[in-house]
């Protein structure tokens, strides 16, 4: 079975609490952004979960740099810049800076949270 953004969203919600960029203006002022779902660990730490229409099927986060991640069913990919990602709340990860990660199941973003907090 295929580890989609569906699937990681509540583990996320769960662990770290609401998303920290709801829109800020407009007429969606408040909802969830629709390109990119920003979190913060109890450590202060940004992560942000790739939410673009055509990812739906699979989970990509970015984290903050400059750490390099050894986990099973973690494997950074070709960095993806994100205009979104140069708001505010999410500035550590912007321009490129964070490292962009694809997590293939549960478990393997269990140990990648329990490790980035």
């Amino acid at each position: 079975m295929t580890f989609r953004v569906l699937d990681a969203l509540p583990v996320l919600v769960s662990r770290l609490g609401e998303t920290i960029n709801k829109v800020p203006s407009g007429n969606r002022s408040g909802l969830e952004n629709m390109k990119v779902m920003g979190f913060k660990t109890s450590a202060g730490k940004l992560l942000a979960l790739d939410v673009y229409p055509g990812n739906m099927k699979r989970v990509k986060l970015w984290i903050e740099p400059p750490l390099s991640v050894a986990i099973p069913g973690v494997v950074a990919v070709a960095p993806k810049l994100c205009a979104d990602l140069n708001r505010k709340d999410l500035a550590a990860l912007s321009a490129g800076k964070a490292l962009y990660l694809e997590i293939s199941n549960r478990a393997a973003l269990d140990d990648l949270l329990d490790w980035y907090a």
